[in-house]
């Protein structure tokens, strides 16, 4: 198993039965369920906001990285009480290419009023907000 897949499963057995089991997560989808997205930190914000967009554009996203475990919310900007502090979709403010998930998470712990993402990167216009680390052994 290939280390993005062993942290998704290390996270869902997490979720259901392990640590995480009583965290209540932020993100609910319109009809209850709670999305989830994992990732890497050293993978491409390109390939994570791919990711979100196929869980309908928002999620719980935790990423990994070797200091431990961050947590962010990604909700529906129309959602979004208050409205984003930081705004990501104006062309000249949007990451490089290059640019990873744990480069974007960086950035948004460093805006507490969340960070919009725009609607093409996700479907549908989101807000990142509230990364934050959690305690999160794994198997």
């Amino acid at each position: 198993m290939n280390a993005p897949d062993r942290f998704r499963s290390d996270l869902d057995y997490s979720l259901a039965f392990g640590e995480l089991a009583e965290v209540e997560l932020p993100v609910v989808g319109h009809e209850g369920p709670h999305p989830v997205v994992a990732a890497l930190e050293e993978e491409l914000l390109s390939t994570v906001l791919g990711r979100l967009r196929s869980v309908g554009g928002f999620a719980n996203l935790f990423v990994r990285s070797a200091a431990g475990v961050r947590m962010v919310a990604v909700v529906d900007a129309a959602c979004a009480i208050p409205p984003a502090g930081d705004d990501l979709t104006a062309p000249e403010d949007s990451p490089g290419a290059d640019a990873t998930i744990g480069m974007f998470l960086d950035y948004v712990e460093h805006h507490p009023g969340g960070v919009t993402i725009s609607a093409t990167a996700v479907g549908r216009g989101a807000v990142a907000r509230g990364a934050h680390r959690i305690e999160f052994a794994g198997r």
